[in-house]
């Protein structure tokens, strides 16, 4: 089973996030995480199930992801935590301490662009960093494996794609001096596999953020994914609304942490 993140609603004292179960043998399901405080703690997870969803099962399930993955990212504690989580380098580290702190008083109903967690519902256009740059991106995936589908919807978010079919390839464009902002690859290539690509990323000379875009009978790799330095990972196919969502969280992360590498020492 996966647990993949949706999106927030923010109300005073409050938040209710929302999650997509995702399970090769059944349909996807929804189900919604109600926090309490300003301060994320799966502690305090108070569950409403979702059709067929068990909550004990899925408290487990969750604690496990959020202890895991990139969870901690989206179910943040406050924008200048998450700007310093993005800033860090594969391997990031967890938020050091952040469970520890007392609880922070929420905002008093802050317009909805100051609320970080909200970028989930804003246009791509209006991410917390402007783009004032030329977004580029490169997609990797097998011989007669096609992401056509993918590239023709990320060329409609004004995004600049380009399509190669082995690490070979792609070698030239990562190790030049304007490396590809993300790296949209499939689990497997011909000469070699996921963890590859990551490997060759981080070796660009500018940060690329790297997404995994498998099947749905691959989705047991998904920790292995994110926890070896992969920003996200996603099964395809994926509506228009959570491509725009995934492709706007990596770009914020990816021009974070290149203005953070710009940044004189």
């Amino acid at each position: 089973m996966y647990i993949q993140y949706v999106g927030v609603d923010n109300s005073v004292g409050s938040r209710i996030y929302t999650f997509q179960v995702i399970n090769p043998s059944q349909e996807a399901r929804e189900f919604t995480v109600k926090v309490r405080s300003e301060e994320f703690s799966a502690d305090r997870l108070k569950f409403q199930d979702g059709p067929g969803i068990s909550s004990a099962r899925l408290q487990r399930e969750l604690k496990g992801e959020t202890q895991e993955s990139r969870a901690e990212a989206e179910l943040c504690i406050e924008e200048q935590d998450v700007r310093e989580y993005r800033a860090q380098h594969y391997p990031r580290t967890k938020f050091a301490g952040a469970t520890d702190r007392a609880p922070r008083i929420p905002h008093a109903s802050p317009p909805p662009e100051k609320h970080f967690q909200n970028r989930g519902y804003w246009p791509l256009g209006s991410t917390a960093h402007p783009v004032s740059e030329e977004i580029s991106t490169l997609l990797l995936h097998e011989l007669g494996d096609s992401l056509d589908a993918l590239k023709l919807a990320l060329e409609a978010q004004s995004v600049n794609v380009c399509s190669l079919r082995s690490l070979q390839e792609a070698l030239p464009l990562l190790t030049g001096p304007n490396p590809p902002h993300l790296i949209f690859t499939q689990p497997k290539l011909p000469d070699g596999i996921w963890a590859d690509v990551v490997s060759l990323a981080l070796k660009a000379p500018k940060p690329v953020n790297v997404i995994v875009v498998a099947r749905p009978e691959n989705t047991g790799i998904y920790l292995q994914t994110i926890t070896g330095g992969a920003f996200d990972f996603i099964v395809a196919p994926l509506t228009g609304y959570q491509l725009t969502h995934v492709v706007r969280c990596a770009i914020e992360s990816v021009l974070s942490r290149r203005e953070a590498q710009a940044r004189p020492a």
